[in-house]
């Protein structure tokens, strides 16, 4: 395999528990640009986050936003690429008020496009919501992010985003190496070339990649990125 870019997630895979970016994942980021190899944030966060981010980082300012729902070059004046259906998430946030009421509460998070962030009361599971958005034939769904969830367009996720963002890129994206930490990741390590969990994913994400890291957030990030370079990159 031929390295010729890094996708990474960022909640958990270059943060930890206090949501602080590791310092030692932004000196790798920018080693890896500097060798060429442009790193490719791949988030549930919205575009602008997402954007500024990858420039504060210095990586190369592609970004795959909410899930796969948009992306785009931050650092260059066009705006990024729709993928999802905005008229999906309006009738599911409808469909879903009318039937859990107050046991949901919607977060108004500014900079979202197409998707939103919800909470469930106590009682009140992801897997139910998403069940009442199937017998209503809504084509969207819950994603479980502990103490909230995000609703997502059906029909796009990171593995779609990625695919587009590596042709944004001219690379293939059996050419970019995935680093991630959450099942929302799956997605994007089926389409990338080789997939890496850090150490504190779920045992159910690290048996579905190439490399499970023995380290934690932005320590395994660095981890299976040394890892990936040892493998396919050794001129390095």
């Amino acid at each position: 395999m031929e390295i010729k870019a890094i996708a990474c997630d960022v909640d958990g895979t270059l943060t930890g528990h206090s949501h602080w970016v590791s310092l030692d994942a932004i000196q790798v980021i920018r080693s890896l640009e500097a060798d060429g190899l442009p790193v490719i944030l791949v988030t549930s966060r919205d575009y602008e986050t997402a954007g500024w981010l990858s420039v504060y980082l210095g990586a190369c300012g592609i970004v795959v936003a909410e899930d796969g729902t948009l992306f785009g070059d931050f650092r260059s004046d066009e705006p990024p690429v729709l993928l999802g259906d905005c008229a999906k998430i309006k009738h599911s946030l409808t469909v879903l008020c009318e039937v859990l009421g107050d046991q949901m509460n919607v977060w108004m998070w500014p900079g979202r496009i197409c998707s939103a962030v919800l909470q469930l009361a106590n009682g009140t599971s992801v897997d139910q919501g998403n069940a009442i958005l199937a017998e209503r034939g809504v084509l969207a769904r819950l994603v479980d992010f502990g103490p909230v969830c995000v609703l997502n367009d059906v029909s796009v996720n990171k593995g779609t985003g990625l695919q587009e963002a590596a042709k944004m890129l001219d690379i293939q994206p059996e050419n970019i190496v995935a680093i991630g930490d959450n099942f929302n990741d799956i997605d994007m390590f089926a389409v990338a070339g080789y997939s890496i969990a850090v150490g504190n994913a779920p045992q159910a994400v690290k048996d579905q990649v190439d490399y499970a890291c023995k380290a934690c957030f932005g320590e395994g990030f660095c981890e299976g990125v040394e890892h990936a370079l040892a493998c396919f990159y050794p001129r390095r």
